[in-house]
């Protein structure tokens, strides 16, 4: 640990000290941690100290990691969650306090802090649940009125319109991207041969999976 530090230190030290005073780049250049040449400077600098004071192991990768303040992600994050999973083992093992339901978050931005609780599932959400949802309309309605409602009320971006024919047949009512189905858009709903409870199939680049709606009309 005594040697890391001494490494550590020296190239701070290049960086800190020897960069403004020098200024290899330009005055005022601030060092840029993604920069091969910027690097590549600061580990020489770096590695000249560490040879005068007999300090070993100081590499291009040591010097990248102090600079850019690179933490070691997958070694810290494994640790993390095997502590986790194993103080779960122990409260299951021993009773001795409620298990993890089903949510933890871990913060070691200043210090370490974290805390649990159970993310609950929304019913009716778009994106994770596959109950039909009902959608009610007048008639009359357009199939522009019918696209409008769903983007206002689910936040869709570019809805695709299809369902299935009496035969079984999938037929697609709406796509922007096809200037025939585009003009489908000005005709009412009863003149796409669409009837009360007639299912559709809405998919849109805002959603995880396709979302069925049953088409309800107003009597």
């Amino acid at each position: 640990k005594q040697w890391y530090q001494r490494r550590v230190r020296g190239v701070e030290y290049a960086k800190i000290v020897l960069w403004p005073k020098e200024a290899p780049f330009g005055e005022g250049v601030s060092v840029d941690g993604d920069s091969h040449e910027h690097i590549s400077w600061l580990y020489s600098k770096a590695l000249e100290r560490a040879n005068t004071y007999s300090i070993p192991g100081v590499t291009y990768r040591l010097t990248q990691g102090v600079t850019k303040r690179i933490i070691p992600a997958v070694a810290s994050t494994n640790a993390t969650i095997a502590a986790a999973c194993v103080t779960e083992c122990l409260k299951i093992a021993t009773s001795s306090y409620m298990h993890l339901d089903n949510y933890m978050l871990f913060n070691n931005v200043e210090g370490v802090y974290t805390f649990s609780y159970p993310c609950e599932k929304k019913d009716d959400c778009l994106v994770c649940s596959k109950v039909v949802k009902e959608v009610t309309r007048d008639r009359e309605d357009t199939l522009q009125a019918l696209l409008d409602y769903l983007r206002d009320e689910h936040s869709l971006q570019n809805p695709i319109i299809t369902t299935a024919t009496a035969e079984g047949e999938s037929r697609t009512l709406y796509m922007s991207a096809i200037a025939q189905l585009k003009d489908n858009a000005e005709k009412k709903l009863t003149e796409l041969n669409l009837v009360d409870c007639q299912e559709i199939v809405v998919t849109d680049s805002s959603l995880k999976s396709p979302v069925v709606f049953r088409l309800k009309f107003n009597d």
